[in-house]
């Protein structure tokens, strides 16, 4: 069904109080490439926000991060917690990684934060 993997703008993070919401009271999963920051918001379903700084590289590398990013949380979405709210920050060795490393380093910090099942 070509619908069913969208993005809807309701699982973005949009804006900068919902961001620093997150660093607030979240939980911070370091990892090699990317810092995750999660908090359970009851009822508000599932979100995602990315930050990429300009030292991580030019504008393409950080638009190829984020795009990245973007489809690991949409093809992983049905193994996350409905009420999450995540924000990947991603450091400067993100940028030599290729998609599937990226997944791997992402998988990897979701479930270390208990967020992702399987």
């Amino acid at each position: 069904m070509p619908g069913q993997n969208k993005f809807p703008r309701r699982e973005r993070l949009t804006k900068q109080s919902e961001y620093l919401d997150v660093y607030r009271n979240g939980e911070k999963q370091v990892g090699r490439a990317f810092i995750c920051y999660a908090v359970r918001r009851h009822g508000q379903g599932r979100k995602l926000g990315i930050a990429v700084s300009r030292k991580i590289g030019k504008a393409v590398v950080r638009n190829r991060l984020k795009r990245y990013v973007r489809e690991v949380f949409r093809t992983h979405r049905s193994c996350l917690a409905d009420d999450a709210h995540v924000v990947f920050v991603a450091r400067p060795a993100a940028a030599a990684l290729d998609y599937a490393a990226c997944e791997d380093a992402i998988q990897a910090l979701l479930r270390k934060g208990g967020l992702l099942s399987g």
